[in-house]
């Protein structure tokens, strides 16, 4: 709940800097935050899969690493070939991913209506997004895959998704599950969430979200699941485990786009590199959750 605070005050905080600052400042600021704490959080994937498999079955490290690198090539041959299946298989992982990240500390996450919560949340938020940045994503899509998506689809997505949410959270508050006062908030804050996406860019709007209510509380999740207490010294732990992965991410982009020399279609590759991750790292968190269950 500490850390709550702080996310709310820093997304007030992009909020006056959405209306403050010019598009470039905004998208400047993005992805120097993407690139920082948003690699970094999936960056130590390989620490938390020697850490689920040695509490679990540790002779089944080598086939988990193995699976988990797999994983990454295929997403990256599936957004190189087949677009369309990728972007769409990325766009349910992230939001699943999202949902989990920021449910796991109120519900269990080996439930299937809790899971299928977790979905829905996440797809309100993306599709949310999308919506209130309709152009920008259009474009984004279209680069992608070659295809225009209506706009109205991000809207139908968006209020099927988001009821389906508030009926779930509305029957968990009748049940106890959750207290009233986190239901308020929840909604408040989504409420918040639909001003930021309205006032800021699209990958401004995204890096807000993606940085401070999902990535940092990534890597504080780690560092209490990988050395049981979240402090100074873990995080430093935490950054020299992850540094060289981090590092070759980061290379490899830079590397993309110098490569493209075409900054129209970076920001589509860039949301195609975090999808090939997004893929492996969705699993291994999930697997992070249920063992700390």
């Amino acid at each position: 709940m500490k850390y709550e605070r702080v996310a709310i005050v820093t997304t007030f905080f992009s909020l006056w800097l959405s209306v403050s600052f010019i598009h470039p400042s905004q998208e400047f600021i993005a992805l120097f935050l993407i690139f920082s704490f948003g690699i970094l959080h999936g960056s130590n994937d390989l620490s938390l899969i020697a850490k689920v498999n040695t509490a679990s079955r540790p002779k089944h490290l080598a086939i988990f690493i193995s699976s988990y690198v797999v994983t990454v090539l295929v997403a990256s041959l599936l957004f190189y070939f087949i677009p369309v299946v990728a972007l769409v298989f990325f766009i349910f992982f992230s939001a699943f991913h999202f949902g989990e990240q920021h449910w796991s500390a109120s519900l269990n996450n080996t439930s299937r209506l809790n899971r299928f919560l977790f979905l829905n949340y996440g797809l309100a938020l993306v599709f949310m997004l999308f919506y209130l940045n309709s152009e920008a994503t259009q474009a984004v899509v279209f680069s992608l895959t070659k295809l225009t998506v209506p706009k109205q689809w991000f809207l139908w997505i968006f209020i099927v998704s988001s009821s389906l949410w508030v009926l779930q959270v509305l029957l968990l508050a009748y049940r106890k599950c959750i207290l009233l006062q986190q239901l308020f908030f929840e909604i408040f804050m989504f409420l918040i969430f639909a001003i930021v996406f309205k006032t800021a860019t699209l990958i401004w709007a995204f890096g807000i979200y993606f940085i401070f209510w999902h990535s940092i509380p990534s890597i504080l999740e780690q560092q209490s699941f990988l050395y049981g207490e979240v402090s100074l010294r873990t995080f430093i732990i935490y950054l020299k485990s992850s540094f060289f992965i981090w590092l070759v991410s980061i290379i490899s982009i830079i590397l993309l786009f110098f490569w493209l020399e075409d900054d129209a279609i970076f920001l589509p590759v860039l949301f195609a590199f975090l999808g090939a991750i997004t893929f492996a790292h969705s699993f291994t968190i999930s697997q992070m959750f249920r063992l700390k269950k």
